[in-house]
């Protein structure tokens, strides 16, 4: 979010354009309600043993068509891995608490099948060890990471206005400091109002 809409003009004028949208559209689907078209969900994530990975990534959804939806979604990671650095008889595990965001799209292909395209942005602090002087010295550094997600998913209805996803993505901007491998497998839920 900080790269892509480092702005409030920017966002506002996003939220402009999909009222503006919606106003002068003519089909039954436009004169639901604002509030009918609202979806809350995300994805938890745990991993533990010798990597330990806590996911926990809320998001909230609009349905601007019945074809398309719109959100953005928030993300924190805990991220630990025993062992990480190993100097003589002395090992360091490498820890990090990541912070983020993203925008989505997606396009129903079928009422169960979609496309989905998302951009997010995660930052965080991870401990690097150097090797100096036969001693190690540890560095705090600072990284932000901007991946671009493309794939698809399905959807499965679990009740009254609520399902369950399963989406197969691939990280465009897979880097060395991603906390993601290709192919990215994403299991949410989402509950509409």
């Amino acid at each position: 979010l900080n790269i892509y809409m480092n702005s409030k003009i920017k966002l506002s004028t996003i939220i402009i354009v999909i009222i503006l949208i919606n106003l002068f559209s003519n089909n039954t689907f436009s004169q639901r309600s604002f509030g009918s078209r609202l979806f809350f969900g995300g994805n938890l994530g745990l991993q533990f043993g010798s990597m330990t990975l806590i996911d926990v990534s809320p998001l909230i959804g609009y349905r601007l068509t019945e074809d398309v939806d719109l959100g953005i979604s928030l993300t924190y990671k805990y991220y630990k891995v025993k062992d990480y650095f190993q100097y003589g008889n002395s090992t360091f595990d490498f820890e990090a608490n990541i912070l983020g965001g993203g925008i989505f799209g997606r396009y129903h292909i079928t009422e169960n099948i979609f496309a989905h395209a998302e951009i997010e942005y995660l930052n965080f602090n991870q401990d690097n060890y150097y090797i100096y002087n036969n001693g190690i010295i540890k560095e705090n550094e600072n990284i932000g990471i901007t991946s671009v997600f493309v794939g698809g998913g399905i959807k499965q209805e679990i009740g009254l206005n609520s399902f369950l996803t399963l989406m197969l993505l691939y990280n465009l901007n897979e880097t060395v400091n991603s906390p993601y491998s290709n192919p990215v497998i994403r299991v949410g839920f989402a509950v509409g109002l």
